[in-house]
């Protein structure tokens, strides 16, 4: 009598995975669940800008006002057009006749839907990344970062030049490109540039993971932790009661995405992700709209982020099905002289 061991019928045994596939793909949008989300008007993003430097002052009892007497303060136009991102993706009909009827691991069984997730998460990512470091050309995001962008000090910004408008220039704490240690003081330097450019506080503050943990080390044993982060009037949980870092009352946030050498401070009331609207019409003959998200944070959980998408169909070739995700977004900073741009800081000094 033969023994039957496991290697005698392993070939003839099926091979059964768990139900849902463990992904190892780090593609959160901490930046894009924190920022103001909400629809554009018009073929572009256009605001109006007020400058002025004149005050008040004295006149002479019953003296007559001359033309020079009377001031104003200039309205400028400040616009952007909008970016246009996506995510394509195809599968072919078999290989969606294959997951289908082998049922496992489960989470394949409709690939469509699969697929989807997976292109909602890149694009969630890229719009994250382009958030800080878009390039702001023809259909290209304006990030933050971007050369003459948001939180430069010069140059041409939504049509401004700040060679001519001053006030709209950010606020920028450089070091001559010299690495150097992050410090309270220098925190509440960005602070207090912040407020007497603008009158205002900034209410967010985020930066990388290494200069995060530097930020808590600061503390020493009294570090301030919260579970709450109040934005804009609006409390955010954090995920798994997990603990944020406050600096003087504001949150302090990491995102892997944020430019590691850097430190932002935000008066998000006046940042906004603006997104031109889109629909499902008999012409673009989309098959839907989905909303976009990256995927889970321990910080942030998996918020969305109030981006949508536009499922675009891209036809049939041959056996083989092509899909779009598109959409239309923008970043606008209304007032540039209300943020602040922390730069050549090193985590490990």
């Amino acid at each position: 009598m033969s023994l039957v061991t496991q290697a005698a019928i392993a070939n003839t045994l099926a091979t059964i995975f768990e139900d849902q596939i463990t992904s190892q793909i780090n593609r959160s949008a901490v930046s894009l669940q924190l920022i103001p989300v909400g629809p554009g008007q018009g073929k572009n993003v256009q605001w109006s800008a007020r400058f002025g430097t004149d005050v008040s002052g004295s006149r002479a009892d019953g003296a007559d006002l001359v033309g020079g007497d009377f001031k104003n303060d200039n309205k400028d136009p400040a616009s952007l057009d909008y970016g246009t991102y996506d995510a394509p993706f195809s599968m072919t009909g078999k290989a969606i006749a294959a997951a289908m009827n082998a049922r496992n691991p489960a989470e394949l069984e409709n690939l469509f839907a699969d697929e989807l997730g997976d292109a909602v998460e890149r694009l969630a990512k890229g719009l994250n990344q382009e958030f800080y470091l878009g390039a702001g050309g023809a259909d290209q995001i304006n990030g933050l970062y971007n050369t003459a962008g948001p939180l430069d000090t010069t140059g041409v910004y939504a049509g401004i030049d700040r060679a001519v408008r001053t006030q709209w220039a950010s606020n920028e704490l450089a070091n001559g490109a010299v690495p150097r240690a992050l410090s309270f003081d220098l925190m509440r330097s960005a602070s207090d540039a912040v407020y007497d450019a603008s009158g205002e506080n900034c209410d967010l503050i985020i930066t990388g993971s290494a200069l995060w943990s530097k930020f808590g080390n600061l503390f020493g044993q009294e570090r301030r932790w919260t579970q709450e982060v109040t934005l804009r009037g609006q409390k955010v949980v954090l995920s798994g009661g997990h603990k944020a870092l406050e600096f003087d009352g504001i949150p302090v946030v990491r995102d892997v995405d944020h430019p590691a050498d850097k430190m932002t401070f935000l008066s998000s009331r006046h940042v906004k992700i603006c997104q031109m609207p889109d629909a499902v019409t008999q012409v673009n003959q989309s098959i839907g709209m989905v909303g976009v998200a990256g995927t889970p944070e321990a910080d942030f959980g998996m918020q969305g982020t109030g981006l949508v998408a536009r499922i675009n169909p891209l036809g049939r070739n041959g056996d083989s099905y092509r899909f779009q995700l598109i959409l239309y977004p923008q970043v606008q900073v209304r007032r540039p002289n209300a943020q602040c741009a922390i730069i050549d800081l090193d985590a490990t000094l």
